[in-house]
């Protein structure tokens, strides 16, 4: 757990938006119990409009860690692809 956490921390220093595809669908009992300082959690389901409203009017300063559990949506049925490309 430590490993995912150094991990995420070091991620956050260079991009306030982080992306986690829990493509393996293994890691969601770490990402539940995952505490960060002023980053808060979300997890991607059917609520992407909403979520990059919040991330890009509502709270343009805070840090977000974007959990989805399976693969990263292809392409053009992403609807945070620009977002991800802007923040890694």
């Amino acid at each position: 757990m430590d490993k995912v956490k150094n991990t995420l921390e070091k991620l956050f220093e260079k991009d306030r938006i982080v992306f986690w595809y829990d493509v393996k669908q293994e890691l969601r009992s770490e990402y539940e119990s995952l505490i960060l300082n002023d980053i808060e959690k979300i997890e991607l389901n059917n609520n992407e409009f909403s979520v990059k409203y919040k991330m890009l009017k509502e709270f343009p300063e805070q840090k977000f860690l974007l959990y989805l559990e399976g693969q990263q949506p292809k392409d053009i049925n992403n609807w945070l692809l620009d977002v991800e490309l802007a923040h890694g």
